[in-house]
C-alpha cells in the first residue's frame, strides 16, 4: 500500500502548530515572575527602605523594606519605576529574578522611613512630632558616647555634657521635662528593646559604640510617644544599630587619635598674690611658703585617647550579617583618671518563606574598665596655699607636702590635691549584654496581616572598690593600705511583646488604613551583693563588715497593653489614635493601672489640587495633636531605696539591726515610709505643626507649638513625725506646666556636580512653670532658708532665692548687708526674694553647615543657651583667709568684694547671680576622600582632622557654664584636636 502525501494537510498542520507556539510563548511571557533585590545610596552604599517600585503602565507596587529590600510579581521584559523622595527616579527592565538598583540623590530632600512606637513610616505621613537623623547627618566628628552623634542638631532636644571626665555622657532633655523629683530622662529604645541606661558607669548610653549606630527617633509629643504609655512622659529616643546587606561583602577599619586640654583654669590668686595678700592681713594661721605652685597646673594634664573600630558585613547565601568590635582608650585631663571601653556587635536579619518571615537578631557587648579620679581635688587645687611645693623630702605622708594640723584633726585642713590623686586608687568595672530577637511573619494566606514576637534582654554587672593610702584617709593612720569594698550590682530587664500588624490599601475609597495590637511584659531585677571590708596590706578583715544577708533582689515589672490605627485618606488626610494600658508592680493594687490615650490629625496640604502644580511649594503638612502619658521612674540614683518598693512597706535591716540568739545572729525586717495611694505621674500634651518644603525641598522645615500639663508629680516630702515610718514619703503633689516653640530648617544652598552645601538651623523656645504642689494654699511652699534653688508656685524648676545685695556709694557689695526687706530689724528667710531666673536656659539655638567641594568636606557646628542662669560663688572668695583651720587660697573675684568674714547670709547673695548665656562652636571638621585607589582600587580612604568645644562665648565667670551645672568643682569639658583614618573594603 502506497502513502501518499498531502502538501495541503501539512501547511494546514504548520499553520496550526505556528499559532500554538505563538499562544503558547505569549502565555510563558505573560506569566508572573517573583523579582527581588536590594535599593541602595549610590554614595553611602547604605540600604534604602521606603522606596516606590511600581511595574510601569500599571498600578501594581511595592515599596522597600527597612533594609532596603524588596519583592514585587511581574512579568517578563516588563519596566519597574523605582522612585524616592530626594532620588532620581530610575526605570529598570526585568531582565531577571534579582534586580539590584542603586538610586542616585537628588536636590529634593529625604523622604525616608522614620522609625516610630512598634513601627515605622513615612516622614510625609507622620501626625505626630517626631524628629529622625540618620548617620549620614551624625556629626562628623570621633566622639565617645552616641548622644554626641546628635547633639545640638534636633529642636526641642537639649543635650548637656554631664562632665568632661573620660567616657562621661550627656543629659537628655526633650522639651523641658516633666517632673520634679521623678527623672526627667527619656525612655531609650535600642533595636526594640526598652533599656534602664547606666549601671555605674560614666554615663547613660556609655556602653554602645558610636560606631554601630545607624539612626535617631526622638518622639517629642504625646501622639507620638504615647504608645509607651507609663514611662514616656519625657519623650522617647529611638536607637537603631547598622545591619548587614545582601549586596556583597564589605570590611570598614577606622583608627583616631584624639588629644585634649583644659580650655581654662578657675582665677584663682598666684603664689605672688597670695603672699602680699596675706602680708596685708597681717596674720595667718599656717606660715606662708616659698614656691611658686601652680596646682591646677599639677592636677591636669593633656589627656590622649586612642579608638579602633572593625566591621564587617555583607551575606553568607542568603543571611545579611553585621560584626563589629571597637576598643577605646581614653585618659582623663585630671590626672590617673582612666575609661577603657570593648565593644563587640552582631546582627543577623535573614528571611524566609519568600521574605514572608523576617528575623532580627541583635547581639551587642561591652566592657568598661574606669578608673576615677577624685573630682575633690578639683576644688581644693583651687583653694590649696600656693606658695607651698607638692613633694617634700619628709615621707610622713608619703613625700607629699601636708600641713602639720593635717595629722592631729584632719577633718579641718585641706589635703594636697596631687596626693589626693595619686595616693586613690578608685575602679568601676561594668560588663553588660544587650540582646534581643524579632521575629516578623507576613501571613502567606493573609498577605495584609503580620505577627511581631519580640522577646529581648539587658544584663548588666557592675563592681566597684576603692584603694587609699591610709596616709591619705582622714580615720586611719598606721600606715599600709585599706581597701574598700562596697556592693557589686547585677541589673537584669528582660523582655517578651507581641504585636499583630495589618495594613490594608482600599483603591476604591482611596484610602489605606493600618492597625497595630499587642501586648508586652517587662521585668527588671536589681541584685546588690555585699563583700566585706580588707585592709589590702594585712589582710584583716574589718570587724563587723560581714553582709547581714547573701544579697537582695529587688525587683518591679510592668504589663501592657497597647493599640494604635493609622488612616489616609487620598494622601491627604490622615489619622493616628492610640491607647495603651499600664500595669506597675511599683504601685499599690488599687492604683497600679493607668490608660494612657493619644489621637492627632494631619492635612497635606500641598497634596490639594490648588496646589498640585505649584513649582514653589513641594510640601506643606498641617499636624495637630492630644495625648496622654505617665512617669513611674523615680531618681533611683539619689534616692534608690524609693525606687523598687514603692508599694510594700518594708526593708531588710542593716548590720545594725541584728539580734543574737545563742550562736545565731538574726537580720530584721523593719517597716518603711508606704503610701497605698501613691500613682502615675501623667502629663497631658497637645502639640499643632507645620512641615513645609520649597523649591523642590531645597528648603524644608518645620514649626511646632506645645503645651504639655503634668499633674500628680511625684514628690519625696517631709511629713509630721509619727504620721508614718519615716518622715518622708513619696506623695503625688502638684501639677506643672510646659509649653513652647520649636523651629526647625533645612536648606541646600548649592548643589552642583563639584560642590554640594547643606545648612541646618534649629531653635527652640520653653518655658516650664510650677502650677500648684499642695492641696491647699500654695503661699510661700517651697521655700527653704538653707537653698539657694527652689521649687515653687508661678515659677519655673530650680529657681533662685535669694537676699537683694546691699552696696557702697562705689558700687561695691557690702559684706554680710542684705536688703531688710520687711524693715523688722532682722535678716532671715523672710527678707529672701524669688528671682524668676532658673537653671534651665529658656531658649536653645543650634546651627551646622556642610560643605563638599569633589572630594574635600568641611564641618562646623555651633550651639547656644539663651536666658540661662548659673550662681557662681567659689567658696574661698567669701572666707577670711585667717578664719580656717589650715590657710586657702583665693579666687580673683576676692578683688572685687575684699571680703573678709564667712557670712551666712553672703551664700545667699544675688551679687553672685549671673546669666550664664553662651555660644560654643562645637566642632570644626575638615575631610578628604582618596577614593577606592589602593589596591586595585579596592581599598578606600578617608582622612579627616577635627576640633571639637572650639571656644565659648560667654559673660560667665565660671569655667564652662555647661560643666555639671557650672559648679566651681566641676570637670571642666576639654578641647579635643582628633586625626581619624577610615579604610573602607
Amino acid at each position: 500500500m502506497m502513502i501518499f502525501y498531502r502538501p495541503k494537510k501539512v501547511e494546514t498542520f504548520k499553520k496550526i502548530l505556528c499559532v500554538f507556539l505563538f499562544f503558547f510563548s505569549m502565555v510563558i511571557n505573560a506569566q508572573n515572575i517573583n523579582v527581588k533585590g536590594q535599593i541602595i545610596d549610590n554614595k553611602t552604599k547604605e540600604p534604602l527602605p521606603g522606596v516606590s517600585i511600581l511595574i510601569k503602565g500599571t498600578k501594581i507596587g511595592v515599596t522597600s523594606e527597612f533594609d532596603g529590600t524588596y519583592s514585587i510579581k511581574s512579568e517578563k521584559e516588563a519596566v519597574l519605576v523605582f522612585s524616592y523622595l530626594g532620588y532620581t527616579t530610575k526605570e529598570v527592565k526585568v531582565t531577571a529574578t534579582t534586580l539590584n538598583v542603586i538610586l542616585e540623590e537628588s536636590a529634593e530632600s529625604l523622604d525616608e522611613i522614620v522609625l516610630i512606637g512598634y513601627g515605622s513610616s513615612k516622614k510625609k505621613d507622620l501626625t505626630g512630632s517626631v524628629a529622625s537623623i540618620s548617620a549620614k547627618d551624625f556629626q562628623n566628628v570621633p566622639v565617645t558616647n552616641v548622644e554626641d552623634l546628635i547633639a545640638n542638631k534636633l529642636p526641642g532636644v537639649q543635650i548637656t555634657p554631664s562632665s568632661g571626665k573620660p567616657g562621661a555622657g550627656s543629659s537628655i532633655l526633650i522639651r523641658g521635662g516633666s517632673s520634679l523629683s521623678a527623672t526627667n530622662d527619656p525612655l531609650f529604645i535600642i533595636d526594640g528593646l526598652p533599656v534602664e541606661g547606666a549601671n555605674g558607669g560614666p554615663g547613660v548610653l556609655s556602653q554602645l559604640n558610636p560606631n554601630d549606630i545607624e539612626s535617631f527617633s526622638v518622639l517629642k509629643d504625646a501622639s507620638a510617644s504615647a504608645i509607651y504609655g507609663s514611662r514616656a512622659s519625657n519623650g522617647v529616643v529611638i536607637i537603631t544599630t547598622k545591619k548587614g546587606s545582601l549586596t556583597g561583602f564589605k570590611m570598614s577599619v577606622s583608627s583616631s587619635t584624639r588629644v585634649s586640654t583644659i580650655l581654662r583654669n578657675a582665677d584663682v590668686l598666684t603664689a605672688d598674690q597670695y603672699r602680699t595678700v596675706i602680708q596685708g592681713l597681717g596674720t595667718s594661721i599656717t606660715p606662708v611658703g616659698n614656691a611658686n605652685t601652680d596646682w591646677q597646673d599639677e592636677i591636669f594634664q593633656p589627656a590622649f585617647t586612642q579608638e579602633h573600630n572593625i566591621s564587617m558585613s555583607g551575606a553568607i547565601k542568603s543571611l545579611p550579617y553585621r560584626v563589629s568590635v571597637g576598643f577605646l582608650n581614653q585618659d582623663g585631663n585630671l590626672k590617673t583618671g582612666n575609661y577603657k571601653r570593648t565593644t563587640a556587635l552582631l546582627n543577623l536579619s535573614p528571611k524566609f518563606f519568600d521574605n514572608h518571615l523576617k528575623v532580627n537578631l541583635n547581639l551587642k557587648g561591652s566592657f568598661e574598665d574606669e578608673r576615677i579620679a577624685n573630682e575633690n581635688a578639683i576644688w581644693t587645687a583651687t583653694a590649696f596655699d600656693p606658695t607651698q611645693p607638692v613633694h617634700v623630702e619628709d615621707q610622713t605622708y608619703g613625700g607629699y607636702f601636708q600641713y602639720i594640723q593635717f595629722a592631729s584633726n584632719p577633718a579641718l585642713g585641706l589635703t594636697n590635691p596631687v596626693s589626693m590623686l595619686e595616693q586613690n586608687n578608685k575602679r568601676n568595672q561594668n560588663l553588660r549584654s544587650i540582646g534581643n530577637l524579632q521575629l516578623d511573619y507576613k501571613f502567606h494566606f493573609f498577605p495584609d496581616l503580620h505577627v511581631n514576637v519580640n522577646a529581648g534582654y539587658d544584663i548588666s554587672k557592675a563592681t566597684f572598690r576603692d584603694a587609699v593610702e591610709s596616709t591619705y584617709f582622714p580615720n586611719d593612720n598606721s600606715g599600709g593600705y585599706i581597701y574598700y569594698a562596697s556592693p557589686a550590682r547585677e541589673i537584669q530587664n528582660v523582655l517578651f511583646e507581641s504585636y499583630l500588624f495589618y495594613s490594608k490599601e482600599l483603591e476604591s475609597i482611596k484610602s489605606k488604613i493600618d492597625f497595630t495590637g499587642g501586648y508586652s511584659y517587662n521585668n527588671f531585677l536589681r541584685t546588690n551583693y555585699f563583700y566585706p571590708t580588707f585592709r589590702a596590706d594585712t589582710g584583716a578583715q574589718f570587724p563587723n563588715s560581714d553582709p547581714p544577708f547573701p544579697f537582695d533582689k529587688p525587683s518591679n515589672a510592668i504589663i501592657s497593653f497597647y493599640g494604635r490605627l493609622n488612616y489616609n485618606y487620598d494622601s491627604k488626610y490622615l489619622l493616628t489614635a492610640s491607647i495603651r494600658r499600664d500595669g506597675s508592680s511599683r504601685f499599690a493594687e488599687n492604683n497600679r493601672w493607668g490608660i494612657f490615650p493619644s489621637v492627632a490629625l494631619g492635612w497635606r496640604i500641598s497634596e490639594e489640587s490648588f496646589l498640585e502644580d505649584n513649582s514653589v511649594v513641594s510640601n506643606l503638612k498641617l499636624r495637630a495633636s492630644y495625648g496622654v502619658t505617665g512617669q513611674q521612674d523615680f531618681d533611683v540614683e539619689k534616692n534608690p531605696e524609693y525606687n523598687y518598693y514603692f508599694q510594700q512597706g518594708y526593708n531588710t535591716g542593716s548590720l545594725n539591726n541584728q539580734y543574737t540568739f545563742g550562736d545565731t545572729t538574726y537580720t530584721t525586717i523593719s517597716p518603711q515610709a508606704f503610701n497605698p495611694d501613691l500613682k502615675w505621674e501623667q502629663t497631658a500634651s497637645f502639640n499643632i505643626g507645620l512641615d513645609f518644603g520649597f523649591i523642590d525641598n531645597r528648603i524644608s522645615g518645620s514649626i511646632d507649638v506645645y503645651q504639655k500639663d503634668t499633674k500628680d508629680l511625684i514628690n519625696l516630702t517631709t511629713i509630721p513625725l509619727g504620721v508614718n515610718f519615716n518622715n518622708q514619703l513619696l506623695l503625688n503633689i502638684g501639677t506643672m506646666q510646659n509649653r513652647g516653640v520649636e523651629f526647625n530648617l533645612n536648606a541646600i544652598p548649592v548643589q552642583t556636580e563639584n560642590l554640594t552645601w547643606n545648612l541646618n538651623f534649629n531653635a527652640t523656645f520653653n518655658e516650664n512653670k510650677i502650677t500648684k504642689l499642695t492641696n491647699g494654699n500654695d503661699d510661700g511652699v517651697g521655700l527653704f532658708s538653707d537653698a539657694t534653688l527652689v521649687n515653687t508656685v508661678g515659677f519655673p524648676r530650680n529657681t533662685f532665692y535669694l537676699y537683694h545685695q546691699v552696696y557702697d556709694g562705689n558700687g561695691m557689695p557690702i559684706e554680710g548687708q542684705m536688703l531688710d526687706v520687711n524693715e523688722d530689724g532682722n535678716i532671715n528667710a523672710e527678707d529672701r526674694y524669688i528671682t524668676n531666673k532658673s537653671t534651665l536656659p529658656k531658649y536653645l539655638l543650634g546651627f551646622s553647615t556642610n560643605l563638599q567641594y569633589k572630594k574635600w568636606s568641611f564641618s562646623t557646628s555651633f550651639h547656644a543657651n539663651l536666658d540661662h542662669y548659673l550662681y557662681f560663688q567659689p567658696y574661698n572668695s567669701t572666707v577670711a583667709i585667717t578664719g580656717f583651720q589650715v590657710s586657702q587660697n583665693l579666687n580673683q573675684l576676692y578683688y572685687d568684694t575684699r571680703f573678709k568674714f564667712n557670712d551666712d547670709a553672703q551664700r545667699f547673695s544675688d551679687f553672685y547671680l549671673q546669666n550664664a548665656s553662651f555660644l560654643k562652636m562645637d566642632n570644626l571638621n575638615i575631610g578628604y576622600n582618596f577614593g577606592k585607589t589602593l589596591l586595585n582600587s579596592k581599598l578606600g580612604l578617608d582622612l579627616n582632622f577635627s576640633v571639637q568645644n572650639v571656644f565659648v562665648i560667654t559673660n560667665y565667670d565660671g569655667i564652662d557654664p555647661e560643666a555639671s551645672g557650672g559648679y566651681e568643682n566641676a570637670y571642666p569639658i576639654p578641647r579635643i584636636y582628633a586625626l581619624g583614618v577610615n579604610l573602607n573594603f
